[in-house]
């Protein structure tokens, strides 16, 4: 067991002798250092405008997977690539429609972590040569400048980004991979259901879904207040 008077006498850290920072100087700087890192990192996951409220940019890449003459982005088993953060909401319901469809074997998963130090997405071990998702987007998108975000679907065979609307990737597994799933008859997104999600959908990504990023990425309290209230 280590002795903590011990500890202190070999780095006594907190003695305000010589060289030594007076614990008081200690507590400022650890408040300073952690709160200039997590606007660092709500300033790339949570943009906000002046007020302080978050406002969710809409995604910008938007191709569709499908069998259509002409789309280079075809149905097949083992092209395709998910890239989710485990604390995205927004790719959990991938990984849910994923596991419903029975896809595990015809798309596979990478999980990335979120960085205080970059502020963004990172990879646990490098993926097609990337360390961070940024790098991921700029393959794809030379000169890409917009929000590196989850879900991501990959395309292994052109290197590219297919989709980063968690919306429409949910679309697309669930009815363009039939041939490849274990549970293919199974629709989740029924024709004569379509108009009755879509308005539910509307409903609670406003007062719940992204209430919820309103109320937590809320950076003042008149913005917090609104976002709760409404």
């Amino acid at each position: 067991m280590i002795n903590i008077r011990n500890f202190q006498k070999k780095i006594p850290l907190t003695q305000n002798k010589g060289n030594f920072l007076p614990p008081k100087l200690i507590i400022k700087l650890g408040k300073f250092v952690w709160t200039e890192l997590w606007h660092l990192m709500m300033s790339r996951l949570a943009p906000r405008n002046q007020s302080g409220d978050y406002i969710r940019p809409s995604s910008q890449l938007r191709s569709f997977i499908g069998t259509e003459e002409g789309n280079p982005y075809q149905p097949a088993a083992g092209r395709y690539h998910l890239y989710v953060g485990l604390s995205c909401p927004w790719a959990h319901r991938t990984l849910i429609v994923r596991a419903l469809k029975g896809l595990e074997a015809a798309i596979s998963v990478s999980v990335v972590s979120p960085s205080a130090v970059s502020g963004g997405w990172v990879f646990n071990q490098p993926e097609e040569g990337c360390h961070t998702l940024a790098e991921l987007y700029e393959l794809s998108e030379p000169g890409y400048s917009g929000r590196c975000t989850v879900p991501v679907l990959w395309d292994k065979q052109t290197k590219t980004i297919v989709n980063n609307e968690s919306a429409e990737i949910i679309v697309m597994l669930n009815s363009e991979f039939n041939e490849f799933a274990v549970n293919s008859t199974l629709n989740l997104y029924p024709e004569e259901l379509k108009q009755k999600i879509d308005w539910w959908n509307e409903k609670i990504y406003t007062s719940v879904n992204n209430g919820v990023y309103r109320c937590c990425f809320a950076q003042s309290q008149e913005t917090y207040n609104q976002a709760c209230n409404e």
